[in-house]
């Protein structure tokens, strides 16, 4: 098993660092869910990467990329159902 050193982060509502970083209000229900990556790196500060900086660093490839966003948005899906249904 290869672990890619990623978080994946869905978001269907601003808060935290994403209203802080675009400065929209806290709890604004986004138009759609957004997926971000971040770089899994403790003296880094786990930096924000895009889907460029994952398949320019052989961290993933495409179809992984595609893969991981997929199933992303699936449990998404299906938390937001239990949760909000």
């Amino acid at each position: 098993v290869e672990i890619i050193p990623l978080e994946v982060v869905v978001r269907n509502v601003a808060a935290g660092s994403l209203a802080k970083r675009l400065g929209i209000e806290e709890g604004t229900v986004l138009p759609r869910s957004i997926i971000e990556f971040y770089y899994k790196a403790d003296a880094l500060d786990d930096p924000m990467v895009s889907e460029e900086h994952i398949t320019a660093f052989g961290w993933a490839s495409p179809q992984e990329i595609d893969d991981v966003m997929a199933l992303a948005i699936r449990v998404n899906d299906f938390l937001s159902g239990l949760f909000m249904g």
